[in-house]
């Protein structure tokens, strides 16, 4: 399905939105440079944009072509559709302290774009909470409180093994605290039985 709505919505749209979602550029967060590599479709080991000649864009809307995503990005998608589509910088804190222990500066939140309607999101996230109701991520569902979430299961040509399987979620549903997600290189199986088992045990404990 994804596949033919990537191929409906085309290479510009698509690259439209991954722009506004980060993809194509180191993630702006306090990690070395090394350590924030951008995510999008790769040509000779390069980030091309979407609208390159050599994406396919159906694959790449399913995760597969050249597609190479970080968990962080991951996490700050599913954290812009909890968010009304608001995309949020992310950071490694909330404010930074001297050695007495005393706060110097807090951190504020700050918006990188607005990638999708509060209606668009709002739609997107009652469809991702069917998925962990009663679709491929059931065994990321939590006691008493709803989840949303999207498996992901990429082949992959390693040796290592067949597949990248990928869990990201937010949580509670309807009033979102915390953006997952959670991903197993070289793995078999699926992402709803391997990854969403993983996002679900670290759910539980910071939602105690």
């Amino acid at each position: 399905m994804f596949g033919e709505v990537g191929e409906k919505l085309g290479k510009a749209t698509m690259k439209k939105y991954m722009d506004r979602l980060g993809f194509g550029a180191p993630v702006e967060v306090d990690l070395p440079r090394d350590e924030r590599a951008a995510s999008g479709e790769r040509v000779h080991g390069r980030v091309v944009p979407a609208t390159n000649g050599a994406v396919d864009v159906g694959r790449m809307a399913i995760g597969q072509d050249k597609l190479t995503v970080t968990p962080l990005q991951m996490a700050m998608v599913a954290s812009a559709v909890a968010n009304g589509g608001k995309l949020m910088k992310p950071r490694l804190g909330d404010r930074i302290v001297d050695r007495d222990g005393r706060t110097v500066r807090r951190l504020v939140p700050e918006e990188m774009a607005q990638v999708m309607s509060p209606q668009t999101a709002s739609q997107v996230g009652a469809m991702m909470g069917q998925v962990v109701k009663e679709g491929t991520g059931t065994a990321a569902a939590l006691q008493g409180i709803d989840v949303a979430g999207k498996t992901g299961t990429a082949e992959v040509d390693r040796p290592c093994g067949p597949n990248q399987l990928w869990f990201i979620a937010f949580a509670p549903a309807q009033d979102p605290r915390i953006a997952i997600a959670a991903t197993v290189e070289c793995g078999t199986g699926f992402g709803g039985t391997v990854a969403a088992p993983i996002a679900k045990a670290v759910m539980q404990e910071l939602l105690k």
